[in-house]
């Protein structure tokens, strides 16, 4: 991973952060209209709202499938803190930094009375982490428990899966993906 990023790729990450979260809101409102019947009702505006509403949608069935809920209610939970720098970065950026002296690139921002900073390795990270997220939403959302190798099934080697693939830690449910 390249620590000295150049003005102009520190810049064009908040594009590409962007780029991330309208696809992770776009798959949430495919998936809620898909379980609604193919309506999108408008309390699902924003981010936070689509991503509630397709959790809600999934743990709706949560007596019927509870591992699906459970993933559903996990996944929902990293994507908090992601979604809390997404809100940073689009509501209070404050600062665009190159690497220099030795510093890591950076995008800082202030909100709410606090000021925060993500750089360019943590940025990278987190994309990586947040360009999966579409698909596992849509696995969650629509995988049949049928299908052989289906990841919907409460079973230990999914629950490994979930991690190694997703980051999804289903025994530390409280913890979010770690940067």
């Amino acid at each position: 991973m390249d620590e000295n990023a150049s003005y102009d790729q520190i810049k064009g990450a908040v594009g590409s952060l962007l780029l991330l979260w309208s696809a992770i809101e776009r798959t949430a409102h495919e998936e809620v209209a898909r379980a609604s019947g193919g309506n999108l009702l408008k309390s699902t505006h924003g981010v936070g709202a689509a991503l509630n509403s397709w959790e809600a949608s999934v743990c709706a069935r949560r007596v019927q499938e509870p591992f699906r809920a459970l993933l559903a209610s996990v996944l929902r939970l990293q994507l908090r803190a992601f979604q809390d720098v997404r809100n940073g970065v689009c509501h209070g950026l404050v600062g665009v930094s190159a690497a220099h002296s030795g510093q890591q690139a950076a995008l800082s921002w202030e909100i709410d009375g606090g000021n925060h900073e993500l750089t360019w390795g943590e940025l990278q990270v987190m994309f990586q982490w947040l360009s999966r997220v579409p698909a596992a939403i849509s696995i969650i959302s629509d995988s049949s428990v049928e299908r052989i190798g289906s990841r919907v099934i409460d079973s230990p080697e999914n629950h490994q899966w979930w991690l190694d693939e997703y980051g999804v830690d289903l025994l530390a449910p409280s913890l979010a993906v770690a940067l």
